[in-house]
């Protein structure tokens, strides 16, 4: 049986860092979720949240909501840090595209150091998000409550009318490539000032998640359509 604080597998990590992310965005973590999103049956979640439950990375109550414990958040944050890290290296010093360095991150994050960690670090001067605007831990002063104290709100719940900035892309759904894709040709970027024009019911003919309600932005000079459920997934700030 693994215990807190020894060396933690690549899958052990990507499930720590899913849990992380949804929790930290406030979304209920359960078994289906995690399924979902790594494409597995009911009972190999199962045994998986047992192992972490064990080791004492998470907590289940008696409706199976998972929440991770103080050395599960630890945990996660520290592959969380080397992930986007890695993103930023990528993109600011390889010269890649923010919208391709998800994939290639997550294959690298598993075998970085801790001195190479710390020369990525100094090298970038001390970086505070990835390229998708998610805050990078033990830098930031407090990864777990970023969004709280940055005042963020889904632009999904932004009123006609309203300018805001985007903040970060979820973490939750970056390796949505289809998604991350859509974003990138379309100008929605961390930093990206955009308008909601309006929201009505369109067919599912305009992202690669577009169905039914869908918003129509204003996004530098441009408008643009994006559904709810991408809306969602993407965090901004009021200007």
């Amino acid at each position: 049986m693994m215990k807190a604080g020894e060396a933690l597998s690549a899958t052990v990590e990507e499930y720590l860092e899913s849990i992380y992310n949804m929790s930290v965005e406030g979304e209920l973590v359960i078994g289906a979720r995690l399924a979902e999103k790594f494409g597995v049956s009911a009972p190999t979640v199962t045994e998986m949240l047992k192992r972490l439950v064990k080791s004492g990375y998470i907590e289940m109550d008696s409706k199976r909501h998972i929440t991770l414990t103080e050395a599960g958040y630890e945990a996660a944050e520290a592959v969380l840090r080397r992930h986007r890290l890695t993103e930023r290296f990528l993109v600011d010093m390889l010269g890649m595209q923010w919208h391709q360095v998800h994939e290639e991150a997550c294959r690298l994050e598993h075998f970085i150091s801790g001195a190479v960690e710390s020369r990525v670090i100094a090298s970038l001067d001390l970086p505070q998000t990835c390229p998708h605007g998610n805050p990078i831990p033990g830098i930031v002063p407090n990864a777990r409550t970023y969004l709280k104290d940055n005042h963020a709100l889904r632009l999904s719940s932004v009123s006609e009318g309203q300018q805001v900035t985007v903040l970060c892309i979820s973490e939750v759904v970056e390796d949505e490539e289809a998604l991350i894709l859509y974003l990138h040709q379309k100008g929605i970027t961390p930093r990206m000032h955009v308008t909601v024009l309006s929201q009505e019911h369109v067919e599912p003919d305009v992202d690669p998640t577009a169905r039914g309600e869908q918003f129509l932005l204003q996004v530098d000079g441009r408008q643009v359509a994006i559904s709810k459920a991408s809306a969602a997934k993407i965090w901004v700030v009021a200007d």
